[in-house]
């Protein structure tokens, strides 16, 4: 208590510029209902039924706008924020707990795995505007890419084909082809050599 106190004292010294609450994005009315609708659906029917209902979810997705294959698969326990934004290729997958802020598009190749608890971001703020403005930017993940428990993918971020993003992994900008990359920014740090079947 005393400690943030005296933090105010010493900020009070000099003029603060005013800024807005975070807490409110300007998001089209029509768009905030839209969100509020598939929250519920997904806290209750997207969520509910066992593993070898994919169909069932990917239906439900489809329902909202998402653009998926037939043979693509969501995990129920998977949060994605605006299904409409949302397109995945033939075997493309998304892991347990995973999080697409899908505020803008998130385009996930063919065969694409996005593993636990993986988070893409396509929204942030402008801090430097004092309205504090929400930016988007899209989110493209290339043929073949692995994005590892963990891994966290900002705005605007292409990956490349059979890119391997190591776990924990905080990719900050774009990713060349047939990499393993990892670290905090990630970069890539050796080819991503594939053996023939």
């Amino acid at each position: 208590m005393n400690v943030s106190l005296s933090f105010e004292k010493s900020c009070a010294s000099s003029p603060r510029p005013r800024v807005a609450s975070i807490q409110t994005a300007a998001l089209p009315l029509n768009v905030k209902m839209k969100m509020r609708l598939w929250g519920l659906v997904r806290r209750t029917l997207f969520r509910w039924p066992p593993f070898f209902c994919g169909g069932f979810r990917r239906s439900l997705l489809k329902l909202f706008g998402a653009k998926l294959a037939g043979s693509a698969s969501i995990h129920g326990s998977a949060r994605i924020d605006c299904p409409w934004n949302l397109e995945m290729g033939p075997f493309a997958s998304i892991g347990e707990e995973a999080w697409l802020d899908t505020l803008d598009a998130v385009a996930l190749g063919e065969y694409v795995c996005v593993g636990q608890r993986a988070i893409l971001l396509t929204g942030t703020h402008d801090f430097t505007n004092p309205s504090f403005p929400l930016v988007t930017k899209p989110i493209v993940i290339g043929y073949g890419s692995w994005i590892a428990v963990g891994a966290i993918i900002l705005p605007g971020v292409k990956i490349g084909a059979l890119c391997v993003v190591g776990a924990g992994s905080v990719v900050t900008r774009n990713l060349p082809e047939q990499m393993v990359c990892a670290g905090n920014p990630c970069q890539p740090i050796k080819r991503r050599e594939i053996q023939t079947l």
